[in-house]
């Protein structure tokens, strides 16, 4: 006998393993380039440098362990390219995720970080 718990029990399942072969499809696409941690004060930054067939993407990651700082991340690419904004660490475990596209043509990039109490870390990443 098929119960309504049982039914939503399934369907619950079958579409999470539906989404789950689906992102694992799609970040297969996609390859690191370069990766690079730092620390900066207690903070630790991490830069990714990622490519797909067209186009690449930057993702940084701050982790501080505060909740509400303010956070300056400046990207640079070698043609003279600057991408600039201001964020703040939003979870209560003081991290964010920020991550831009840039043209597929660009192959070095350097990524500024500036936290609240002045503390800065600058990355290199090339692809």
């Amino acid at each position: 006998m098929i119960t309504a718990r049982g039914c939503a029990a399934f369907i619950t399942s079958a579409s999470l393993a539906a989404v789950g072969v689906v992102g694992f499809a799609s970040a297969a696409q996609a390859s690191v380039l370069d990766r690079e941690q730092k620390r900066c004060g207690s903070a630790l930054v991490t830069a990714k440098l990622e490519s797909d067939s067209q186009e690449k993407e930057v993702d940084v990651e701050v982790y501080s362990d505060r909740a509400g700082e303010r956070w300056r991340v400046v990207i640079k690419d070698a043609d003279g390219g600057v991408l600039r904004t201001v964020t703040r660490t939003t979870n209560r475990d003081g991290e964010f995720d920020f991550w831009r596209s840039i043209p597929g043509a660009i192959n070095d990039v350097t990524v500024d970080v500036r936290g609240p109490s002045g503390q800065r870390c600058s990355v290199q990443l090339q692809g």
